[in-house]
């Protein structure tokens, strides 16, 4: 009998990742149907044609293929609901990954890209109690304030599975260094990140032109000063591991994006995430350029390189 109800599990699991997959969550249908800002700012791309599984890895049938096309399209969700989207802080997110670290290799395969969760694995992510009527789990669309000190196109000579190996600035995500405080340079920034750091990404799929170069250094001043807040999808990036490479503190994203702010003030405590809507406060990103008062916005020499 119990035999018999874990196969039957197992069958509903397939069941449910086959009709998530067949939901397509990188194709919003129309541009204006994605969430929040991506809804207004949104631009078609070649990468929107590539699948949302991206990139197979595996044979066939084969357990890598089914949690790599997992998570994958796990990455690739334009799709989560975003109407009351839930406050996240840098410590919410370690705390989680302390959550994760109570599962061993064999229940939660984690730590590289050729070991991740198989797809009924995976639904153990789906919820973590903090305490304090704080509740988070993969899927949830969050916001998260902190300070960006460093941002980069990623994987653009070599490509990555969720965008089809495709080359290029273009084809690939925005990774986005996040921590509590601001650059501390008494100490190397993999070691800032190791300690209180987590990673935003932009996805290359729908990318508004003005978020293309959020990593331009006409930027980087203005940005490292003043707090930064994203919206999006919590995604466990199940590839990577704390302290490993990229560093940081948890593996737990904001993945995709899918808004982006920038305070006007310089301190945390003058940017309340409750004044959101109050531009004197809180600048959409893709004003900051007009805020500026910038002519022209300079691409790094890595995209000039590798449009």
């Amino acid at each position: 009998m119990l035999r018999h109800r874990y196969f039957l599990s197992l069958l509903c699991v397939s069941c449910l990742l086959t009709i998530s997959l067949a939901q397509q969550p990188c194709d919003p249908g129309k541009l204006k149907d994605l969430p929040l800002q991506l809804g207004q700012l949104a631009k078609s791309r070649p990468i929107d044609s590539c699948k949302c599984t991206g990139a197979p890895k595996g044979k066939p049938d084969s357990a890598i293929r089914a949690a790599n096309d997992l998570q994958n399209s796990i990455k690739n969700n334009f799709l989560a609901p975003a109407d009351q989207p839930k406050r996240i802080t840098i410590r919410d997110m370690i705390r989680l990954e302390d959550k994760v670290d109570d599962f061993s290799i064999e229940e939660l395969p984690r730590g590289d890209r050729f070991h991740l969760p198989s797809p009924s694995q995976r639904e153990v992510l789906k919820s973590f109690n903090l305490g304090g009527g704080k509740a988070f789990g993969e899927g949830d669309v969050v916001t998260l304030i902190g300070f960006v000190i460093g941002a980069r196109h990623s994987n653009v000579d070599g490509g990555e599975s969720v965008n089809c190996d495709e080359t290029g600035c273009a084809n690939n995500d925005i990774h986005i260094e996040v921590t509590a405080h601001p650059r501390d340079t008494s100490v190397g920034k993999d070691e800032q990140m190791n300690e209180e750091g987590v990673v935003a990404e932009i996805s290359p799929r729908h990318r508004p032109d003005a978020w293309e170069t959020f990593d331009s250094p006409s930027y980087s001043a203005f940005l490292s000063g003043h707090p930064v807040m994203f919206t999006g999808q919590l995604f466990y990036d199940a590839s990577h591991s704390p302290g490993g490479g990229p560093a940081r503190a948890a593996v737990w994203e904001v993945h995709p994006v899918y808004a982006i702010r920038v305070c006007l003030k310089a301190t945390l405590q003058a940017c309340p995430a409750s004044r959101q809507d109050d531009e004197s406060v809180w600048l959409p990103f893709h004003k900051l350029k007009g805020f500026l008062k910038l002519p022209t916005v300079r691409v790094t020499k890595l995209c000039l390189n590798n449009p």
